[in-house]
């Protein structure tokens, strides 16, 4: 084969190899399009008079159910904020109004391949857009705001102090988990708030306590359960990620929290574990909260 020859089926790889590249990309483009308004579902049914529901003396299921669709506070939130009815009953109307309102969205960088979604106001600044509903320690948080490569996978943390509104979370590749204010939650465009179902607070606190004590300054790792064990001892665990970080002190105290077992524990998995309860959801379809 002559040099031209040569010469010409290198051209030819490359090219080949330029157009791979090119069409990896653009899929991903794609893929990257299509999921986003997944991140943010608004009510598609209409706003209902619930103020006669909140002066009953007592709830029905059916009560709770309504209440749920039109604030998105799920039976703990609800009883927890009418222990004071007067003041209980205006909050959970502004939750109403929040729940329904119209609001903007903007989707960035935050990572080489994540992108991440927030609110933003008419200024283009983020913004704070709904309330918490009462939270305490223990309780989960989850988000479908972040994404990687076309795949939505969220983030997860774990209250570890309620009463200074602060969080546990492993962030992002190339960082140590951390803690972090729980107001930056607001921000997200899906919200969901989550607590295990008829457990004590007492034990809530212990599960939170061993988080602090076990999971603060771990390196992230994208490959725990993988290449490492999915639940080491607490004094040999080297790398966690945003959802095994709130799976394992959960498992510590007997609680699979992991919906799918499997070696993987995503944001998703824990959304939709039948050991919790939802004490809040926000941007994502009451009937199906992460499909």
């Amino acid at each position: 084969m002559t040099n031209s020859n040569l010469s010409l089926t290198k051209k030819k790889k490359l090219f080949y190899i330029i157009y791979i590249i090119i069409f990896i990309l653009l899929v991903i483009n794609v893929m990257e399009f299509i999921i986003e308004p997944i991140g943010y579902v608004r009510p598609d049914y209409n706003k209902k008079e619930i103020y006669t529901i909140l002066t009953k003396e007592e709830l029905s299921d059916e009560d709770y159910k309504i209440l749920f669709y039109q604030t998105g506070l799920g039976k703990v939130a609800i009883d927890e904020l009418l222990k004071n009815k007067e003041s209980g009953i205006s909050e959970i109307l502004q939750f109403q109004d929040n729940f329904f309102k119209e609001s903007n969205v903007y989707c960035e960088k935050i990572g080489i391949i994540t992108s991440q979604e927030s609110f933003i106001d008419d200024k283009g600044e983020k913004t704070y857009n709904f309330n918490l509903a009462p939270y305490k320690n223990g309780y989960v948080l989850v988000t479908k705001a972040t994404h990687s490569l076309g795949w939505r996978h969220g983030h997860a943390a774990i209250i570890t102090d309620s009463e200074k509104g602060k969080t546990l979370e492993a962030i992002i590749l190339g960082s140590n988990s951390q803690f972090q204010n729980i107001n930056k939650w607001r921000m997200y465009p899906s919200f969901i708030m989550l607590k295990l179902k008829d457990t004590h607070q007492d034990s809530l606190d212990k599960i939170a306590d061993f988080a602090v004590n076990n999971l603060n300054n771990i390196p992230y790792s994208l490959t725990i359960g993988l290449t490492s064990s999915k639940n080491p001892k607490p004094e040999i665990i080297k790398g966690t990620q945003c959802s095994h970080l709130v799976w394992y002190p959960f498992m510590q105290f007997g609680y699979d929290i992991d919906s799918d077992k499997n070696w993987l524990v995503t944001p998703k998995d824990i959304a939709n574990s039948d050991l919790f309860e939802v004490v809040q959801i926000f941007g994502v379809n009451p009937d199906d909260i992460w499909p």
